[in-house]
């Protein structure tokens, strides 16, 4: 495949993984509002559990299981189960549109990470870039005694939790195979709803809900898949600024659903965060290219 060609699935896969992203936020959302928050996350766990179990028997992965116990894999697991259940209870309460748009901070946040983690150097303008995206964050948390919206700031410590997932996961061994991380995402989900059950009363839940939370996690599925598809064999630089069409389905998502409309203060906020965002991409790809051309090239015969 051609780079262009491969650029262009790149492009198309991205763009449907957060479409995919943002249906099963609705569907989740939907149902939630019906049922305690810890009976829609097992439930869903469990049909996801199922799910990505199918496949890693079928993709021949099963060995993989021995890497279970790995501490990495179990902090990362653990983070990205605080993640969700952060996410999923400010979602019955916020607009869509604008607890993705806070989560879109998340790269701003792996950036800075980088520097504690690593030891990466980071310049002033991806600095600069990183405060000017949580200033946008402050125009959708609207930190005033009139407006104050704590439910976005749960949004801010879900992308905290989810940047520590991802920082994580750069670290992990290169032998565990994505549906094992997947699977045990899945299964602490299930798990984590459970302990949530003991302090919670669950009603029968309608074969109508569970349905709706198996299209969920169905639709989380192929956005996970579709994520691996993005980024195999493309220019990264050119694929990852698609990754903020998520704003543009989940207000889509938000509107159709929940007849839900970003104020003036949330439009102005995720613009801050999309734009920042892009130019700390952009000044990662400049930081690239230049240490690049630093390297001497090789002599003959070396």
């Amino acid at each position: 495949m051609t780079p262009a060609r491969a650029n262009r699935r790149g492009i198309f896969a991205l763009a449907g993984a957060m479409a995919s992203f943002a249906v099963n936020d609705m569907l989740m959302k939907l149902t939630a509002q019906r049922y305690p928050l810890g009976e829609v996350i097992t439930v869903r766990g469990v049909i996801a559990s199922l799910m990505v179990g199918a496949i890693l028997l079928g993709s021949g992965h099963l060995a993989s299981v021995r890497f279970a116990g790995n501490r990495l894999l179990i902090f990362r697991t653990l983070l990205d189960g605080a993640a969700m259940v952060i996410f999923t209870r400010a979602l019955i309460h916020m607009p869509l549109a604008e607890l993705s748009a806070i989560n879109l901070v998340s790269p701003l946040i792996i950036t800075a990470l980088a520097v504690i983690f690593f030891a990466e150097e980071v310049g002033w303008r991806r600095w600069s870039a990183i405060t000017i995206g949580f200033v946008g964050t402050l125009f959708i948390v609207k930190p005033t005694p009139a407006a104050f919206n704590a439910w976005a700031l749960l949004g801010v410590v879900c992308s905290f939790a989810g940047a520590g997932r991802d920082v994580v996961t750069r670290r992990l061994d290169i032998a565990i195979p994505t549906a094992l991380i997947s699977l045990m995402a899945a299964v602490s989900s299930a798990a984590i709803g459970a302990i949530m059950g003991l302090f919670e009363e669950w009603p029968p839940m309608a074969a109508a809900d569970v349905g709706l939370l198996t299209i969920s996690a169905t639709f989380a599925a192929i956005g996970y898949v579709l994520i691996v598809i993005a980024f195999r064999g493309v220019d990264v630089a050119a694929i990852a600024p698609f990754r903020y069409t998520l704003l543009l389905w989940a207000g889509i998502c938000g509107y159709l659903a929940f007849g839900e409309v970003p104020d003036g203060f949330a439009l102005l906020g995720s613009t801050l965060i999309v734009g920042s965002g892009l130019y700390a991409l952009h000044r990662e790809v400049v930081r690239h290219r230049t240490l690049a051309a630093a390297v001497p090239p090789a002599e003959p015969g070396v």
